[in-house]
């Protein structure tokens, strides 16, 4: 036997050791890639099969996890009027076409529903503030506010929508506005998530 093969030996069992090691230690409540799979085959209602997910990386921090997968999948183009060409249909596991725009307007009402949550959490923190103070707080500053109202009247800080655009707050002393700018991302249009008090 050359030493080669002498130094190869003890290598691979080490590796093999090494990965047994960080299998058996994975936290029982950590991400596996099999479940992270699962979840990514069922996003937003596509049913993708299982192998049409690929997890290259899991990574686990406390209660989230960044995971690195590669979805195959196909999609429909259309080409408009003006000549741009747009994503019109994707298909998911089933082998179904599902319309883009129905897909995009169910993820934009699900995200301005946990918008409104949000607003509601900060104005219940905001009523709080006002009992305790005897009037809201007076700036048309996000940040101030979710400065003066953390972690006191809430311990959860609010700064960004769904869409991660900062929410907007004009309070003063005896009313309030908390806003969204919603899907489009522009103040005072009809897609707006307002809560004012």
């Amino acid at each position: 036997m050359s030493k080669r093969t002498v130094l190869i030996f003890p290598i691979a069992i080490f590796f093999v050791a090494g990965c047994l090691l960080i299998t058996t230690t994975r936290a029982a409540g950590d991400l596996t890639p099999k479940e992270a799979r699962r979840l990514i085959a069922r996003l937003a209602g596509i049913r993708l099969p299982s192998d049409a997910v690929r997890i290259k990386d899991v990574s686990s921090l406390g209660s989230s996890a960044t995971v690195t997968a590669q979805v195959e999948t196909a999609f429909k183009f259309d080409k408009g009027s003006d000549g741009k060409w747009r994503v019109a249909e994707i298909r998911t596991g089933d082998r179904r076409w599902e319309d883009v725009d129905l897909l995009v307007k169910a993820l934009n009402n699900e995200k301005s529903a946990r918008a409104r949550a949000e607003l509601e959490l900060i104005a219940t923190a905001l009523e709080a503030f006002r009992r305790e103070r005897g009037s809201y707080l007076q700036s048309k500053s996000e940040a101030a506010l979710i400065d003066n109202l953390n972690p006191r009247f809430m311990t959860r800080v609010i700064r960004v929508d769904p869409w991660h655009q900062p929410y907007e707050y004009d309070g003063t002393s005896t009313s309030f506005i908390l806003r969204s700018a919603g899907p489009d991302e522009k103040a005072n249009t009809a897609d707006d998530v307002v809560v004012s008090r």
